[in-house]
């Protein structure tokens, strides 16, 4: 039976929630525990890779996606990212690119690097759904990890979902290398942005169980492509500081076969 949009909300946070947030990856335990410029730079680079890469996959779904409206989102999302970020006076993408250049890292190697292993495969993951998924349930993939840090979420599970410069202050940054998560916080956390928007388009178009199931589990595979790059780049950042990581062993669940009679 169809759900109620209520219920697909719901549903939709539910499983967000309990994927993203009830179990702290190692890189969030890492960011609110353990951090130094060292550990930030490994999560700084890697994040850069992700943010120059993250307009094209919204350009996928919009050039796969018949309406307008959602279009007309996914075209002004990445006029944020890629031309002008109204809140911040340089680019959304070069200001990561300054986070990362005060941490310690050459400049024309952060525009030139292309990422770790697990990096690239987050990054070809995204491509793929992008690409050749319908254009809901690449939305769905894409867009619930704003969701994931958007307003309601903020509201159910407090200010460990937010983006915030608060993360790195400890760091004695400047005001132009914090400057990207104040843009980011406003564009993801605030009402209707990029965190909240995108539940009122999967609630308008997914109108059918058969939709909003395809569209719950393209979240999920998202989810944990994401839990496996947050541990892998979290132990990097423990090492990175001098400290001993905790182990990612059975941080993710083992396939369980059905066996034969």
């Amino acid at each position: 039976m169809t759900r109620t949009s209520e219920e697909f909300r719901e549903a939709i946070l539910d499983l967000l929630q309990a994927m993203r947030w009830d179990t702290p990856t190692l890189l969030e335990d890492y960011l609110r525990n353990h951090l130094t410029r060292e550990g930030a730079l490994v999560y700084g680079l890697e994040h850069c890779v992700f943010a120059a890469n993250f307009p094209r996959w919204l350009a996928n779904i919009t050039g796969n996606c018949p309406h307008l409206d959602v279009r007309k989102y996914l075209i002004e999302n990445m006029y944020v990212e890629e031309v002008k970020d109204p809140t911040i006076p340089t680019g959304h993408y070069e200001s990561l690119v300054d986070f990362a250049e005060e941490l310690g890292a050459d400049r024309d190697f952060v525009l030139g690097y292309t990422g770790a292993p697990v990096t690239k495969m987050r990054i070809s993951y995204c491509d793929w759904v992008s690409r050749t998924k319908p254009w809901l349930e690449a939305f769905a993939a894409i867009a619930g990890n704003e969701v994931a840090r958007g307003k309601a979420m903020i509201e159910r599970i407090g200010e460990r979902a937010r983006t915030s410069r608060r993360t790195f202050e400890s760091l004695g940054l400047s005001e132009k290398a914090l400057a990207h998560w104040d843009a980011a916080e406003q564009a993801d956390g605030g009402e209707g942005g990029h965190g909240d928007a995108p539940l009122g388009f999967l609630d308008k178009y997914a109108t059918t169980q058969e939709a909003q199931d395809a569209c719950l589990a393209a979240m999920a595979e998202r989810q944990e492509v994401n839990r496996i790059w947050s541990d892998q780049v979290g132990v990097w950042a423990f090492e990175a500081s001098g400290l001993t990581p905790p182990s990612i062993d059975k941080r993710q669940p083992r396939p369980m076969p059905v066996l034969a009679a």
